[in-house]
């Protein structure tokens, strides 16, 4: 068993079209990953922490129930408070994501490029410290993007209605939503989720604290209303 790998220049990422020999364990171990995002976060994924710096991101229970949820929905809206972890664990998720499905393109927005930028980075520190023979070569390594050997892409952008316009998209994060100013907000939904909803497995997942009474507030009242009652929409809930 082989498979093309790389990116040339970074100790931690493969050379492109480089063949790997895999054992019979690693084969095992690529299918049972590659079936169970959550099984693949808690034994692969490292994140770094402010007590003991780099170390296994073991999941709590809800964090597990986040992860279930995008997996198994095409439409999530998380209401979440502060350091919970929430944006991490999308992130792990997204990288399990891009490495198990080819030619898949992923758009992380936030309400700031300062924000979807660093979502990136967190992203591509997880993606390094995987081990080589799970990595997909690595053809393009920027701060607001990233395209790999299996032809799956990620780009980060701050929230706006020209932010994948244009593009083709299978999942968008969309981070902090409630936060996103109220206009743009709007204009990001009028005329760019048409294009979104037309696919038969794209994913939409919406994460954010509350801030209010704006589109993220509408959205949720949806999403906790039950089937046939006036509102509901698609969304999976998580709080």
């Amino acid at each position: 068993y082989k498979k093309k790998s790389g990116y040339q220049g970074n100790p931690y990422q493969k050379e492109i079209a480089t063949d790997i020999e895999f054992t019979k364990e690693q084969v095992e171990e690529y299918i049972k990953c590659s079936q169970d995002p959550v099984y693949f976060i808690k034994k692969y994924i490292k994140i770094v922490t402010l007590d003991k710096g780099l170390e296994p991101f073991g999941l709590y229970d809800y964090q597990e129930d986040i992860v279930e949820k995008i997996q198994n929905n095409r439409y999530v809206i998380a209401k979440l408070p502060r350091q919970t972890g929430k944006t991490t664990t999308i992130v792990a998720w997204l990288v399990h994501y891009v490495l198990f499905n080819q030619n898949v393109n992923v758009a992380i927005l936030a309400n700031k490029l300062k924000t979807a930028t660093e979502i990136m980075k967190r992203l591509k520190e997880a993606y390094e410290y995987l081990p080589k023979w799970l990595q997909q070569g690595v053809i393009e390594w920027n701060k607001t993007s990233i395209a790999l050997e299996n032809g799956s892409r990620v780009m980060a952008s701050a929230t706006s209605a020209s932010a994948v316009r244009g593009g083709s998209y299978n999942v968008i994060f969309l981070d902090e939503f409630a936060h996103v100013p109220p206009n743009v907000a709007d204009e990001f939904f009028t005329s760019v989720y048409p294009t979104i909803t037309s696919g038969q497995t794209t994913k939409v997942l919406i994460v954010s604290t509350p801030n209010g009474l704006n589109m993220f507030y509408n959205l949720w009242q949806g999403a906790t209303k039950k089937p046939g009652q006036e509102g509901n929409n698609e969304y999976v809930p998580i709080e």
